[in-house]
């Protein structure tokens, strides 16, 4: 399995609930379409504005197509700072 890690800056001034909101609404239907998806988290921000995502898909492949995939599902008034993928060595 491969993982897509991605880093984003929610806007300023939103609450974590209308975070919620947006993700729910606009991001996560868009993920979950694409070919190889197997499970994905997204995690809120802490202290910072800034948010992390782990998306996994079934192989390599697929996996490398992801990242244009993700840029497309971020809405605009989010700013996406960084995307890498990487191999999963483990879960439990």
């Amino acid at each position: 399995m491969f993982a897509v890690v991605w880093r984003l800056r929610v806007p300023e001034g939103g609450t974590v609930e209308q975070g919620r909101r947006l993700l729910n609404g606009e991001v996560l239907g868009r993920v979950k379409q694409g070919p190889g998806f197997v499970t994905g988290y997204w995690l809120a921000p802490a202290a910072t504005r800034e948010a992390l995502s782990v998306v996994i898909y079934r192989d390599e492949p697929l996996v490398l197509a992801a990242p244009e995939r993700v840029r497309s599902a971020v809405p605009e008034r989010v700013q996406l700072l960084d995307v890498k993928v990487r191999e999963v060595t483990a879960s439990a």
